[in-house]
């Protein structure tokens, strides 16, 4: 039996199964069948979008905000990195919508402005999993290389 892989508009952000009992948030590729968990490309290699990943679609960036009380928290959350510089507010559209994400499981309500430690937590809880999923890429890597060598 087969299954036909899933296929969503690119660019759009998901919430998957991380395969370990959690979710996290990817976005959609290019192709429509295919997410990124880690923009860098150097890092990672797209995955097909699998029913058994149980993906649920959040839509872009704003539409994800409107839909989940989070435009206060977005517009918290930029301002925060942009007083500090940090460069992924223009380069990681990802690492930004991970860390509304975790924003989001802190949240009371709706439309509310995170706190700074609440927005700080988030980031790093961003930045682990970022790490986290380098590293199954990575040991994805030595696996196929090994197989391949074998």
């Amino acid at each position: 039996m087969t299954t036909k892989p899933m296929r969503y508009p690119p660019m759009t952000l998901l919430e998957v199964s991380d395969q370990a009992g959690g979710r996290k948030v990817v976005m959609v590729c290019k192709d429509g069948v295919t997410y990124w968990d880690v923009l860098d490309a150097g890092e990672a290699t797209p995955i097909v979008i699998h029913p058994a990943l149980e993906p649920k679609e959040l839509g872009d960036l704003v539409t994800y905000c409107q839909n989940n009380g989070l435009v206060p928290a977005r517009d918290a959350l930029i301002a925060f990195l942009r007083e500090r510089g940090d460069a992924r507010l223009d380069s990681d559209p990802l690492f930004v919508v991970r860390a509304l994400w975790f924003i989001r499981s802190r949240a009371t309500g709706d439309n509310q402005v995170p706190t700074e430690e609440v927005m700080q937590w988030a980031i790093e809880q961003s930045l682990l999993q970022e790490r986290k999923l380098v590293q199954n890429h990575q040991v994805i890597e030595r696996y196929c290389a090994a197989t391949q060598q074998a």
